[in-house]
């Protein structure tokens, strides 16, 4: 080391400060290859390879060290070799060998070459060219330490690890914790921690705590608690809604709580915005119930104002010719009276002013069309008067269903008769049933009308609401 003393200070201050950052960067590339996930045998000898060429770097650092300080008290003494120099040489070349047998990388080769040229002795076979030799490998060892960090770093970037696991974690947007049974948090990420500073004001250190905090309520002011599927809701100051859920997992005959924050803004919305059209819906269809029941008030007394009005004539017109019987200066006409008695009653029960099945299904049209309902018809009723009444008591059920529960603003009412009897098909285009159908009142009342004349009901609920009535014999009216 003493060819050292005839360079200048400046190129020996150059070289210590390359020496010492060949130091911090071999100590850092040593670090990172003690936290590499091992794959093979292979790696695990590279980490002890890197301690053994710390210490090659930390004996010349010190060979270098004793040079400067001959050099600043200004005497030429050689420097002392010891044999912990020779040890970390052999050290590292031996290392050297089994890494390379087992990873076949000749790069190894070049660590071995890099000690032998630090090593003192070698001034004798080199002389003046020693020192050059001396800086190449001190050069070495800091590009190569510092090439190493960055393979280590992005290994530690790219592979698994417990680092890496904390990293993917924390990157989530989900709150996420775990604990053991007792409430003692093993991992939560940012995201929950920072839940936790915004509902209870600081970052609970146990699992079971905050979430009975969040089930009791026990929150900041600026949050308000709801639920929500049967989870725990809490909305934040910043009006996002987050879900938290508990769950226990069971790992190797080993129990632990997870714990995790979802955000349900979106659906949060969604669903205060359907509650609140559901509400309006609600309203709109007692009112529109309210509608029809007075629609169905106007016809029954309409018809009984016909009755009256019936009554009226065939008692007057009665009563007339019985007055100018009385009133006759003629023998009075017994057989008369008693034809005019008898026959009263009959007048009275004839349906002669009873609309017909087709004028009550035009009224009916007329009805639902003053509140925006269109019925429209295909095919003609029955002649049979009975089951022309009866088509047209289906047809007037069926439509105040389906603008009551389903808000239908289009009936269409298909009647056919074949050689098998009549086909009675009533579809609309209202809102579908949200669940099956559960007969009662209206389509039971419609089965009962049916049966006794050997007919069948059926109803479809998907994809359109349908339903249809066969009816066997008849002609078709004209």
């Amino acid at each position: 080391m003493t060819k050292f003393y005839a360079w200048p200070e400046a190129v020996l201050l150059s070289v210590t400060f390359a020496t010492a950052l060949a130091v911090l960067c071999q100590a850092l590339a040593m670090v990172m290859s003690s936290q590499r996930h091992h794959k093979h045998r292979g790696q695990s000898l590279e980490g002890v390879l890197e301690f053994f060429v710390l210490f090659q770097i930390l004996v010349c650092s010190r060979l270098h060290g004793q040079v400067m300080q001959n050099y600043n008290s200004s005497m030429i003494a050689p420097t002392k070799v010891d044999a912990f120099h020779i040890f970390c040489f052999i050290a590292v070349s031996l290392m050297s060998i089994v890494v390379l047998v087992i990873t076949k990388k000749p790069q190894v080769l070049l660590i071995i070459v890099a000690s032998s040229l630090t090593l003192p002795m070698m001034e004798v076979a080199f002389g003046n060219v020693f020192p050059y030799l001396y800086l190449t490998a001190i050069l070495f060892w800091l590009v190569r330490s510092i090439h190493i960090c960055n393979l280590r770093y992005r290994e530690l970037r790219t592979s698994i690890s417990a680092l890496s696991i904390k990293n993917a974690i924390d990157s989530l947007y989900t709150g996420v914790l775990f604990s053991e049974q007792d409430g003692f948090i093993l991992l939560s990420n940012a995201q929950m921690q920072k839940l936790m500073k915004v509902v209870s004001g600081r970052v609970s250190h146990n699992g079971n705590h905050f979430y009975e905090l969040l089930a009791g309520g026990n929150v900041d002011p600026g949050c308000q608690m709801s639920e929500f599927k049967g989870q725990i809701v809490c909305l934040l100051p910043d009006e996002t809604a987050w879900m938290f859920t508990k769950a226990e997992l069971q790992i190797k005959r080993k129990k632990y709580i997870q714990i995790t924050a979802t955000d349900i803004t979106q659906r949060w919305a969604l669903t205060a915005r359907l509650q609140q059209q559901e509400a309006e819906l609600k309203i709109k269809g007692e009112e529109l119930s309210r509608t029809i029941d007075r629609l169905h008030f106007l016809s029954w007394e309409r018809e009984t104002q016909k009755a009256k009005m019936r009554a009226h004539d065939i008692l007057g017109q009665r009563l007339t010719l019985l007055l100018r019987a009385t009133r006759s200066e003629q023998a009075m006409d017994y057989d008369l009276l008693r034809s005019l008695s008898q026959g009263l009653l009959d007048d009275l029960k004839a349906d002669k002013n009873i609309p017909s099945p087709e004028d009550e299904l035009a009224s009916l049209q007329q009805a639902f069309g003053s509140i925006g309902v269109d019925i429209k018809l295909d095919g003609k009723l029955p002649k049979d008067r009975t089951k022309g009444r009866m088509f047209t008591d289906i047809i007037r059920e069926s439509v105040t269903n389906a603008v009551r529960h389903g808000f239908a603003t289009k009936i269409f009412v298909q009647i056919n008769h074949s050689t098998k009897g009549y086909h009675l098909n009533i579809a609309n285009n209202g809102h579908l049933p949200p669940q099956p159908i559960i007969e009662g009142g209206g389509i039971d009342g419609i089965r009962r009308m049916v049966e006794p004349h050997g007919g069948a009901l059926d109803v479809i609920s998907h994809p359109r609401f349908v339903l249809t009535v066969d009816l066997p014999g008849g002609e078709v009216g004209v």
